[in-house]
């Protein structure tokens, strides 16, 4: 295997990540799958939860049943896999848009969490 594409295969993804936590469907070839979007940028995903997909592969993820995103698989190890967006999206595309309100709202019901247990341990 040439150096150049073995050092292509662990390149990550040098965008900010935001996590979330996102149940998706993805299509390769006529197959679909449910899986989850763990974290997200604008040139990718990480998925955990997938079967039988390869580096390589072209899929689809299906965050709602109107918005789609094309990829390609960039790294498969057993149920997880990096995604690069073909093309990659811009922050104001209505798929990364999506995947900033959800990882929002997260952030929004962690810091709520966090601060009722500062309330409370401050009672105490």
């Amino acid at each position: 295997m040439p150096a150049s594409i073995l050092s292509q295969n662990y390149l990550r993804r040098r965008d900010p990540r935001r996590r979330v936590m996102l149940g998706a469907i993805v299509n390769c070839r006529g197959v679909t799958q449910k899986v989850r979007v763990v974290d997200f940028s604008v040139s990718g995903v990480r998925l955990d939860g997938i079967k039988g997909l390869a580096a390589g592969d072209p899929i689809q993820i299906s965050l709602s049943p109107e918005l789609t995103i094309d990829g390609q698989v960039v790294w498969s190890v057993w149920h997880k896999a990096g995604v690069k967006f073909v093309p990659a999206l811009s922050e104001e595309h209505p798929a990364f848009v999506f995947l900033a309100e959800q990882a929002s709202a997260i952030d929004r019901t962690r810091t709520l969490a966090l601060a009722s247990l500062a309330k409370d341990h401050a009672r105490d």
